[in-house]
């Protein structure tokens, strides 16, 4: 049976993180990089988000290590 709360959440999740990244001002960061899919376990303790850019692999790859070094920034307290 499909937990229907967890896909919720990782919708939630998926909404949220796309607006704190148009907020980020790292100039590694690609303007187009998008929030495909965010992965919620199943005792909702950790979360992998999926992102991708439509600038390509290397632009996307570089985002990331923007996205990585904002990590205090995109962390719960």
């Amino acid at each position: 049976m499909p937990n229907f709360k967890l896909n919720r959440m990782e919708e939630d999740i998926k909404r949220e993180m796309t607006a704190i990244l148009r907020e980020l001002k790292d100039p590694r960061i690609a303007p187009m990089l998008t929030v495909v899919r965010a992965e919620l376990s199943g005792d909702m303790s950790y979360c992998k988000i999926y992102v991708s850019c439509l600038e390509g692999m290397d632009k996307t790859k570089q985002s990331a290590k923007g996205l990585v070094s904002a990590e205090g920034f995109l962390k719960p307290d």
